[in-house]
C-alpha cells in the first residue's frame, strides 16, 4: 500500500509518523512511503530539504521508501540510509525516452541500491512496448506506460515480474490508474 505523505496538507514528521501508525494500526499490509515532488506528479508545497527530512525520518516505519532518483544526491543518500528498502523513482509526464535512456536510469537504480521504478508518458502504442521490453529484460523493477493508452501495463507488469503495479482505492492518484478491486480481478483471472 502507498502512503503518499505530499496528499497530506501541511504535511509534518510528526503527522507522517502519527499517518503511519494509524495505518498500521488497521491494517498488515507492507507500506510504501512517498513524499512526491510536484516536479514528479506529486503535491508536496515545502522545500526540498523540508520534503526529504519528512520522508527520511519516517522511513525506518515503512517496509519500502520511495525516493526520486533526480533528488540531490546526498539528500537521496540520506533516504536511501534510513529506509528498510527504497524504490528509486523516475517520472517523465511528456514522453517515453528511448529504451537505452530507461534502462541507463534503471541501472543507476540498482547501483544506488534500491528498486527501480519508471513511470513514463506514450504518446503512441509502440511507446508503451518499450516498457514491457524493459521488463522482460529487467527481472524486478517496477515499469508503466501511464495515461489510458498504457494502462495495461499495470497489469502485464506483475505478470512479468514486477513487486509492485499502482492501483487506487477509489480516485485515480496518476493517469491511466485502474481501481484496486478491477486490477486484482484482472491479474487474478490472468494468472490462472
Amino acid at each position: 500500500m502507498e502512503l503518499r505523505l505530499d496528499a497530506i496538507e501541511n504535511v509534518t514528521t510528526e503527522l507522517a509518523r502519527d499517518t503511519i501508525e494509524s495505518v498500521k494500526s488497521i491494517t498488515s499490509k507492507p507500506i510504501i512511503l512517498t513524499n512526491r515532488t510536484q516536479e514528479e506528479g506529486g503535491l508536496f508545497q515545502g522545500t526540498e530539504d523540508e520534503r526529504v527530512k519528512i520522508l527520511k525520518e519516517n522511513a525506518p516505519l515503512a517496509e519500502i521508501t520511495d525516493i526520486e532518483l533526480n533528488t540531490e544526491s546526498k539528500l537521496r543518500q540520506s533516504v536511501i540510509d534510513n529506509a528498510n528498502r527504497t524504490i528509486i523513482s523516475y517520472h517523465n509526464f511528456e514522453r517515453t525516452p528511448a529504451q537505452e535512456c530507461l534502462q541507463t536510469i534503471i541501472d543507476e537504480a540498482v547501483q544506488l541500491g534500491g528498486i527501480p521504478k519508471i513511470a513514463v508518458k506514450p504518446n503512441s502504442t509502440e511507446d508503451t512496448y518499450i516498457i514491457l521490453r524493459l521488463l522482460m529484460e529487467n527481472r524486478g523493477i517496477i515499469a508503466i506506460s501511464m495515461d489510458k493508452i498504457g494502462s495495461y501495463t499495470r497489469i502485464i507488469a506483475p505478470l512479468m515480474g514486477s513487486p509492485v503495479t499502482y492501483a487506487a482505492i477509489d480516485n485515480e492518484s496518476a493517469p491511466g490508474q485502474l481501481d484496486v478491486k478491477t486490477t486484482s480481478q484482472i491479474i487474478k483471472k490472468l494468472k490462472k
